[in-house]
């Protein structure tokens, strides 16, 4: 992924039967239909289904030691 990341990127997901998924594009703008076909097509992989996302929060990996998004500290688990 580029290495800006803000409210206007747009990520491709591919996900598998076994519901694994991957990244398989990344935009920092509203990628056009075209341009997400042409990443679908070539998209390597046994893929059953394709998510377009946005992100509606963005938390930090590090550096603050407070409580962040969710209560969790960066860098701690979320637990199932």
């Amino acid at each position: 992924m580029s290495a800006e990341l803000s409210y206007k990127t747009h990520i491709l997901i591919g996900v598998r039967a076994n519901g694994v998924m991957a990244v398989i594009a990344d935009w920092p703008h509203l990628p056009s239909l075209a341009e997400v076909h042409e990443q679908i097509d070539g998209a390597r992989g046994d893929y059953v289904a394709f998510a377009l996302c946005t992100p509606t929060s963005i938390v930090p990996a590090g550096g603050d030691t407070e409580a962040g998004a969710g209560g969790r500290t960066p860098g701690s688990r979320r637990r199932a």
